[in-house]
């Protein structure tokens, strides 16, 4: 077990659901009403699994004797990744997106 563990929120699953738009125009207008509804609710119940498993996760961690962080200076992760976003985010989309992302902190 590592001696420290630092909780860097580099990790957060999102509720996702994918089909390609060639399935999704293939089904009926109530299909895919009955389908965004399961999303729905089927995000509720991923989020709180998550949650659960994290703490379980987090307790375990804690009882094996590791210390905890919890605040970190995240700017030096930040700025690596700006070669990263400088090479691979190259449409007007992905930099929308990315700066969309950014925006949540």
């Amino acid at each position: 077990m590592a001696k420290y563990f630092t909780l860097d929120q580099h990790l957060i699953v999102p509720e996702l659901v994918a089909m390609s738009k060639a399935s999704w125009d293939k089904l009926t207008p109530e299909d895919q009403a009955i389908l965004r509804e399961a999303a729905r609710n089927s995000s509720v119940l991923q989020r709180q699994l998550w949650a659960d498993q994290e703490k379980a996760s987090l307790d375990k961690v804690v009882a094996a004797g590791s210390e905890v962080i919890t605040e970190i200076d995240k700017t030096p992760f930040m700025e690596a990744m700006v070669p990263v976003y400088e090479k691979y985010v190259t449409t007007p989309e992905a930099k929308d997106l990315v700066e969309r992302i950014q925006a949540t902190k």
